[in-house]
């Protein structure tokens, strides 16, 4: 029996530990802290408003602000990181959308992969899983990071806001990170367990309810997670992003947990040899909603 520790986003907030017992710790991103946050929202309802606004989110703050958040970011990430690296266990780890790997920023501050270059860089125990496989003797590890909604649009109102130069490139990406992905199954002979920082597209666990999202009440999750369920079967797949759930549902044969988010959950994965034995779900007295 291998029992895993499943952390939740943690936006720059120290996870209790309820579970003493397990072999690893499983935490699929998202280490940072969220000061922009807001802003962020702010500027994706304007753009979604009007396509051809060029506008991100330190525009609103300003340059000199916003670097104080970005390195406030940086440092609760890397204290969180190291107080799971402290454990002495394995700790598999892939970058959530807020873990600072440059996602097109014209701005030169934000450009760089942050994540693996400071984040994570010279902590034994953190195994980084991102578009990698794994081998930890009686499992393999597939993951599938940053993501933070579809990698293709699938809403009708989106493929008509954007270009056509803009769909092909997103086309293209999106097809290379699955085929990335799905290359990796290929080569396994264990049972895997897959990480992606968002939870799979058009599921019970990946609908946004927040009334300060210009995305409420959409099913906004990982198109890849989804892909690679469906043609591969995982044994488990262990995701994020989606704070509004902290359960668990099933995709074809692989079960699908949502890690919830906040410092007050865990989630303890119970497997022995091909077979799921047990998911414990807790929550301590804080509500864990953001």
């Amino acid at each position: 029996m291998t029992k895993f520790l499943i952390i939740g986003d943690l936006h720059g907030n120290k996870p209790n530990i309820y579970f003493k017992d397990f072999d690893a710790i499983i935490a699929p991103g998202d280490f940072c802290s969220d000061a922009p946050r807001k802003f962020m929202f702010q500027a994706l309802k304007a753009k979604l408003e009007n396509n051809n606004l060029k506008l991100q989110w330190y525009d609103l703050v300003g340059k000199k602000e916003a670097e104080k958040m970005f390195k406030k970011s940086l440092k609760d990430g890397r204290t969180i990181l190291k107080f799971l690296d402290s454990f002495n266990v394995p700790v598999y780890c892939v970058p959530g959308n807020w873990d600072w790997i440059d996602r097109d920023y014209d701005w030169k501050v934000l450009q760089g992969d942050y994540y693996h270059n400071f984040l994570i860089k010279g902590l034994k125990n953190i195994v980084d899983v991102h578009h990698k496989r794994i081998d930890n003797d009686k499992y393999e590890f597939i993951g599938h990071g940053i993501t933070s909604g579809p990698e293709y649009p699938q809403k009708k109102e989106d493929l008509k806001r954007l270009k056509p130069k803009e769909l092909k490139s997103m086309k293209k990406e999106y097809e290379g990170q699955y085929n990335k992905v799905s290359s990796l199954f290929k080569k396994t002979k264990k049972p895997v367990i897959f990480m992606s920082h968002n939870v799979p597209y058009n599921t019970p666990i990946d609908k946004i309810i927040n009334l300060d999202s210009p995305r409420n009440g959409q099913h906004f999750g990982s198109v890849i997670a989804k892909q690679i369920i469906k043609k591969h079967q995982p044994l488990v797949c262990i995701g994020g992003h989606m704070h509004e759930h902290f359960t668990k549902c099933k995709v074809g044969k692989t079960i699908c947990i949502n890690a919830g988010f906040g410092s007050y959950v865990n989630v303890l994965l119970e497997i022995d040899d091909n077979k799921i034995k047990n998911i414990k779900f807790y929550k301590g007295k804080e509500d864990y909603l953001h």
